[in-house]
C-alpha cells in the first residue's frame, strides 16, 4: 500500500489545482445522485397532497446535475490526459534505459493509464461508496423501526466477510493473467506456433478460473441481497405504517447500499490491482523474472 500512496503522490503533484476541482465536481455528482431517492419520495407523498414544492427541488436538483456532470466530463479529460502522457513518456524513457523487453513495455504502458486514472476512477468509487453508504445509512435510520435497519447492517457485514477467501482468490488470478499480458508481445514475435499454443490454454485456463471466481463470489452477493431486499419489502408492507413516498426512498436506498457493498468489493480488488501495477512500473522490477 505504501508504493501505492507514494506513486499517486507523485501524479497528484502534477496538477493539485486541477485534479481538486475535478474531484469537487465529482463529490457534487454524487451527492446530487444521493439525495435523489429522498426527494423523489418526498415529491411522491407532496402529489397526494397537491402540493408541488418537492417538485421544483428535484428539478433544480436534475439541472444542477446536468451542468455539473456536463462540465466534469469536459474538464476531467484535460486535466488526466496530460498527466497520463507525462507519465507514459516517463515511464517509457526509464524502460529504455533499463534494457527492458518491448513485451513488457507494452503491457506496462497500460498499467500507466491505469495507474494514472486512480483520482478519475478508483478514487470516485470510494468517495461514491462512501457518500452512497452514508446517505443510505443515515435515511434507513432515521426512517425505518430498528429490526430492518439492523437487518440492513448485519447483511452487508456478513457480504463483505463471506467474500473475503474469493477476493484473495481473484487477486491473486489477476496477477497471473498481467503475468501472461507481459509475455505476450514476446511470444507472438517468436512465430512459434507450439509456444504461442501453450500461451493460449494458460490464458484460457486462468480466465476461466477468474470467471468460476466471480460467479461465486456474486452467488454469495445476489443471495443475500435478495433477501435482505425481499425481507425489507415485506416488513415495510406488514410490519409498519408508511408512506408512498417512503417506501419507495426506504426500497431505493437499500438496493443503493447493496449496489454499494457490491462495489466495494471491486474497489477492494482494484486497489490490489494498482499496487500490483505499480511495483511492476518500478525499474527495480524489471529485473524479476
Amino acid at each position: 500500500m505504501r508504493v501505492l500512496i507514494v506513486e499517486l503522490q507523485r501524479i497528484f503533484q502534477k496538477n493539485p489545482k486541477g485534479i481538486l476541482a475535478v474531484l469537487v465536481l465529482d463529490i457534487l455528482e454524487i451527492a446530487f445522485l444521493s439525495s435523489n431517492p429522498l426527494v423523489i419520495g418526498q415529491c411522491i407523498d407532496s402529489f397526494f397532497e397537491h402540493d408541488y414544492l418537492w417538485l421544483c427541488v428535484l428539478i433544480i436538483l436534475q439541472v444542477a446535475f446536468i451542468l455539473v456532470h456536463v462540465t466534469n466530463k469536459v474538464f476531467d479529460t484535460r486535466v488526466y490526459e496530460k498527466i497520463i502522457e507525462d507519465k507514459s513518456n516517463t515511464y517509457y524513457e526509464k524502460a529504455i534505459r533499463t534494457n527492458t523487453s518491448n513485451s513488457k513495455i507494452t503491457s506496462r504502458l497500460d498499467l500507466v493509464i491505469q495507474v494514472s486514472s486512480f483520482f478519475d476512477g478508483c478514487l470516485v468509487q470510494l468517495i461514491d461508496i462512501t457518500v452512497g453508504t452514508l446517505f443510505s445509512l443515515m435515511y434507513l435510520f432515521c426512517m425505518t423501526e430498528w429490526p430492518l435497519f439492523f437487518a440492513v447492517l448485519l447483511t452487508s457485514i456478513l457480504v463483505l466477510a463471506f467474500t473475503q477467501r474469493f477476493r484473495r482468490q481473484i487477486i491473486r488470478n489477476k496477477k497471473q493473467l498481467q503475468d501472461i499480458d507481459e509475455e505476450k508481445a514476446d511470444v507472438i514475435s517468436s512465430r512459434k506456433k507450439a509456444r504461442y499454443r501453450m500461451f493460449s490454454k494458460r490464458n484460457r485456463n486462468l480466465r476461466i478460473l477468474h470467471s468460476d471466481l466471480d460467479a461465486k463470489l456474486y452467488l454469495v452477493i445476489d443471495v443475500m441481497q435478495a433477501g435482505l431486499l425481499i425481507f425489507a419489502i415485506i416488513y415495510l408492507f406488514r410490519g409498519g405504517s408508511y408512506s408512498s413516498g417512503q417506501v419507495f426512498s426506504i426500497v431505493t436506498y437499500v438496493i443503493m447500499l447493496n449496489e454499494n457493498i457490491c462495489a466495494f468489493n471491486e474497489n477492494i480488488i482494484e486497489i490490489a490491482e494498482l499496487i500490483d501495477s505499480v511495483i511492476r512500473l518500478n525499474p527495480e522490477t524489471d529485473e524479476m523474472p
